[in-house]
């Protein structure tokens, strides 16, 4: 429905009601900025100030409802809740909604990627295409999220690319709400919803909407991927609508495999009886192995990710806790400094003599570590030859015969290293015997010990440890939707789907209130789609368009005769096509 594409006009928020152009919505979201126009209203990027660390930015939908009583939106407030409910990967997440004076404003997950079309609008115009590999994952994406959708009997309505979200190169499934949730079971729901290029023949022909026809809007995104245009294409409404209802089934190009060239075939069965469900498709053995293949791939990726940002993030917050070490050594030398000439003498052979010790009891261990090698060693290579009470030697007489030897070799390192720290201390500075002179002699030493240099120090470790502390939360958090889609792929290849049954979009009956809202969502819609039109021709050049097309409609004119009429209006015909569609949404209302 609407393209996350930030747009020079689209800079601002001007056009919220005086209810949002406050800082506050809702007394939580905080409004950033306008992303852009749909059919339904205007969408705004907005901060939750509630919301978890990394997960603050969210996608505001306001859709004009008009001057509606508070119990005119009980019915879709009940329905938003239940879509509040689904939980996938490859589906944007619906949060909540509430009513903003005359606005109905729904709260979605934000994807900085944009939307699918204006990916593939990129990428067409450089003159590139998907690699056959990022097509088929993608659609592999999109095939978990409808079927999860409609395991839990709920309908789409309007799948198209422009309704469907990048995200870290993911794929999610948007906008089913507001089809689904805005316009109810009303009448319209089977022509007034949908964009006409992924409509299935059934709707267009009125005979009801079902989890099948939903199957073929993904059919159509399928062949947009891959072949970057339109299944079915016209240049205008009618002619588009000829093709999906009696027009040939489109083939993908020879690049592709015959397997993924037939499952889009059977999607795209105008019979919705003899189209697959999603569990259908999923048990296709050429799907089955697409769905190990990237199963394998994601799992691939997080364990590397993981153990690149586990190196990536502890480095820096190695490099702070020994400054918070080195830090706290600096406060210790402060206390020091407070110290008489003496005390500071003394504790400094205290702290020599520690030290000696330490050394002489990790080399006292080591060489008890070497002699017990060495005795295994000569034990397993003379075992056959030595004697019975060399076997049964006394373990007591070992330990002390070990014992003195070290001790022995102990003494003669430790005379070494007395003998070289004698030597050392007769090349260090003599320390004065004088009080005065002595002060100023641990003064020079010990004067960078500053309490100010602590705090700053101190400050600047624990600044350094929430600052990687949030880059690792926010490199973590990329990889929640890929772990997510892995569990689920597990569920789907351990045959965990509940079957294939078709859910049907008929309901008994529409309450008052929803009759209210869609009348208003209509009119909204309608004013949108002539904006847009006027926008793209001029409004001289809409007014005679759009004066011709009611006319020739009226009088039953022939295609090729509307053609040549509306070039020499029009550089290209197929430009009217938005005119062609409001004409005839006017007419169903």
């Amino acid at each position: 429905m609407l393209k996350f594409q930030e747009t020079a006009k689209h800079v601002t928020g001007a056009g919220f009601n005086s209810a949002c152009s406050d800082a506050m919505i809702a007394r939580r979201y905080t409004l950033q900025r306008k992303l852009g126009n749909g059919s339904f209203g205007s969408v705004y990027l907005v901060s939750d100030r509630k919301a978890k660390q990394g997960e603050e930015l969210k996608v505001l939908k306001k859709i004009s409802v008009g001057d509606l009583k508070p119990n005119e939106t009980v019915e879709a407030n009940l329905e938003a809740q239940l879509l509040s409910r689904l939980d996938h990967p490859a589906i944007v997440k619906f949060y909540a909604s509430f009513v903003e004076r005359d606005s109905f404003c729904i709260i979605t997950e934000y994807c900085e990627g944009g939307d699918l079309d204006f990916k593939i609008q990129e990428y067409k115009e450089s003159g590139k295409t998907f690699t056959q590999r990022q097509v088929i994952d993608w659609f592999i994406q999109l095939l978990l999220g409808v079927n999860y959708m409609h395991e839990r009997r709920i309908l789409h309505r309007d799948l198209k690319a422009k309704n469907i979200f990048l995200k870290n190169n993911l794929l999610k499934i948007g906008d089913f709400g507001v089809s689904c949730l805005l316009i109810g079971s009303c009448d319209l729901a089977t022509t007034f919803t949908g964009t006409p290029y992924y409509m299935s023949p059934e709707a267009l022909k009125h005979q009801g909407y079902n989890t099948k026809s939903d199957i073929w809007s993904l059919g159509c995104v399928l062949y947009e991927m891959c072949c970057m245009n339109h299944a079915f294409t016209g240049h205008n409404l009618l002619s588009v609508v000829l093709k999906i209802v009696e027009g040939d089934t489109p083939s993908l190009p020879d690049t592709y495999p015959s397997k993924l060239n037939a499952v889009l075939s059977s999607m795209l069965n105008k019979n919705p009886s003899l189209r697959p469900a999603a569990a259908e498709i999923l048990k296709i053995p050429f799907i089955d192995e697409q769905l190990k293949n990237v199963q394998y791939k994601f799992t691939n990726m997080i364990v590397k990710n993981k153990a690149l940002n586990w190196q990536k993030g502890a480095a820096p917050i190695l490099d702070a806790v020994q400054r918070k070490v080195h830090l706290q050594t600096l406060q210790e030398l402060s206390e020091v400094q407070k110290m008489t000439p003496r005390e500071r003498m003394r504790l400094r052979k205290l702290n020599a003599a520690d030290e000696k010790a330490k050394k002489l009891k990790q080399l006292a261990e080591e060489k008890y570590q070497e002699n017990i090698k060495r005795m295994q060693e000569f034990r397993s290579r003379n075992f056959q030859q030595l004697n019975v009470n060399v076997l049964h030697v006394n373990h007591f007489s070992v330990f002390h015969t070990l014992y003195f030897t070290l001790k022995s070799q102990s003494c003669f390192k430790t005379n070494n290293l007395k003998v070289h720290q004698n030597l050392d201390c007769l090349n260090e500075p003599h320390i004065p015997e004088d009080p005065e002179i002595a002060e100023e002699y641990y003064n020079d030493e010990f004067e960078s010990c500053s309490e100010g240099s602590d705090e700053e120090g101190d400050a600047e470790a624990s600044q350094t440890v929430s600052k990687t502390n949030h880059q690792v939360y926010v490199i973590f958090g990329k990889m929640i939707d890929i772990e997510a889609m892995v569990m689920y792929l597990e569920s789907v290849l351990n045959n965990s789907s509940s079957g294939s049954e078709t859910v049907t979009g008929v309901a008994p009956g529409v309450p008052q209130g929803f009759r209210a809202l869609n009348s208003t969502m209509a009119e909204t819609r309608l004013k949108r789609m002539r904006e847009s039109a006027i926008a793209k021709l001029g409004a001289e050049v809409f007014e005679a368009v759009y004066s011709y097309l009611k006319q020739a409609k009226q009088q039953d004119t022939s295609e090729e005769e509307i053609k040549r009429c509306l070039e020499k209006l029009v550089s290209r015909a197929s430009d009217c096509f938005e005119v062609d569609q409001l004409l005839y949404f006017e007419e169903q209302l």
